[in-house]
């Protein structure tokens, strides 16, 4: 993509410090970039290192955000309907970076908004997507499975008996390729689905409220008639926002944005429920037998009368299978446990979360856990909502999402990483250590990526 030619993006008034409570008790680390993900938004400019917020960022009232520098409506369109699903994940990543960026100039950068956290969300989605190692790493996993060496002996006993070499591991990774490829659809599909969907609203947003200096109700209320009535929580959100863009009150506003952003997280979760269970039920042991007996029968093939012979007789009377079926049973274990550690993670800025663990507490908030502005909850909607879908109240313990399948146990996981890093200013890091992306993306871009 190239570096954008309207001018540099406006940024917030600097709030006079001599008076203002630190915000944010985290000093960031400098994020390392990754240069595979930069290589379609390098821009050639030097990366610069992340800056600790001391004090909170001012909502510039009144700013308009430079055209070109965030997908509008239609360009979030565009991005969405990109056959490549590699190069789409990273134009939805940096779409998403781009969007939080613009909101942020508008409501102020001291409170992540739920477009910042979907950057890194969508990132990981391009680990899975692009399948990054994985074949290898199922080679190499299988090649140290104990559970696997009785099955693989038993069929090589098989094979030997019927003229054939041993079964290659690399007939396994391959079938394990092939079953990957099916989990990373169902993650593309996903990421396409919701950025589509939230990133178009984000966008509105952004057209609708940009350069205001006061609340006006009326156009709150007109902007939010334009939601569709099966989207009532995204309706919700985004009216929470509009409050939030002229919120005074530090306290009251960190609170209005995170009750928008656990609302979009709700929201997005229910909707990605049919793309998450297809990803891990995905039928990994058919794919792994389909590939490992069509393996045999090819070389059965292959072999001289009567040999073959004899061995086409073993695949029909099923011979052949009986002593498959373990290999397959034990590979699929094995993938299935590499598969749902490879997708149950999480890039932060400076590394990632395990998402089948407890949520750390940031570093300097071991005791506090939670950002200043929102330790004591007080808005009596939040608070409702924190009570529904949070399991241990004001607590980290017991958040591991030990069943992703689970809408309850993934945002009991949600709640808690928005609200202990919504005021984080890494997280509104460029998520490939570069920028310079400029809107609408070429024709040629949306093609090939």
């Amino acid at each position: 993509m190239k570096t954008s030619s309207s001018g540099p993006r406006i940024q917030p008034r600097p709030l006079d410090t001599s008076a203002t409570p630190a915000r944010n008790e985290v000093k960031p680390q400098v994020a390392k970039g990754d240069s595979r993900d930069a290589s379609r938004f390098d821009s050639g400019a030097a990366k610069k290192p992340a800056v600790a917020l001391s004090t909170p960022v001012a909502t510039s009232q009144g700013t308009r955000v430079t055209p070109g520098t965030y997908p509008t409506v239609a360009d979030v369109k565009a991005i969405s309907s990109m056959q490549d699903p590699v190069a789409r994940n990273l134009a939805i990543t940096q779409g998403y970076s781009d969007l939080s960026n613009a909101l942020g100039q508008m409501l102020g950068k001291e409170n992540a908004n739920w477009s910042t956290f979907a950057t890194w969300a969508s990132k990981q989605a391009g680990v899975s997507i692009r399948n990054e190692d994985m074949p290898k790493f199922l080679t190499d996993a299988l090649n140290g499975a104990a559970d696997m060496a009785g099955p693989l002996k038993k069929v090589d006993d098989v094979l030997r008996k019927l003229g054939l070499p041993s079964l290659p591991l690399a007939d396994i990774a391959s079938a394990g390729k092939d079953a990957l490829n099916n989990v990373s659809n169902s993650i593309a599909e996903g990421n396409r689905y919701v950025f589509n969907e939230v990133g178009q609203e984000f966008a509105r947003f952004i057209e609708t409220f940009q350069g205001d200096t006061t609340y006006d109700a009326a156009k709150a209320q007109k902007y939010l008639d334009g939601f569709g009535q099966d989207k009532p929580l995204l309706k919700e959100a985004f009216g929470h926002y509009s409050k939030a863009m002229f919120e005074k009150d530090p306290n009251k506003k960190a609170e209005l944005m995170l009750l928008g952003n656990d609302k979009i997280g709700l929201h997005e979760q229910t909707q990605l429920t049919p793309f998450i269970e297809k990803a891990l039920n995905a039928p990994v042991k058919d794919t792994f037998r389909d590939i490992l007996r069509q393996s045999i029968e090819s070389g059965i093939n292959s072999l001289p009368f009567p040999a073959k012979l004899a061995g086409q007789a073993a695949l029909k009377t099923g011979l052949v299978d009986a002593a498959l079926n373990p290999v397959v049973d034990a590979t699929a274990t094995v993938f299935r446990r590499l598969a749902t550690e490879h997708m149950m993670k999480l890039a932060v800025p400076g590394g990632a979360l395990k998402l089948g663990n407890d949520l750390p507490p940031p570093a300097g908030m071991e005791s506090t856990l939670f950002p200043p502005h929102l330790r004591a909850i007080q808005n009596p909607e939040l608070r409702a909502l924190l009570g529904k879908l949070d399991s241990s109240p004001d607590s980290l313990k017991g958040t591991a999402a030990k069943d992703w399948s689970k809408l309850s146990q993934r945002m009991d996981y949600i709640i808690d990483l928005f609200r202990t890093r919504q005021s984080d200013p890494r997280l509104f890091d460029q998520p490939f250590g570069k920028s310079g992306t400029t809107y609408p993306l070429p024709a040629t871009q949306q093609r090939a990526g």
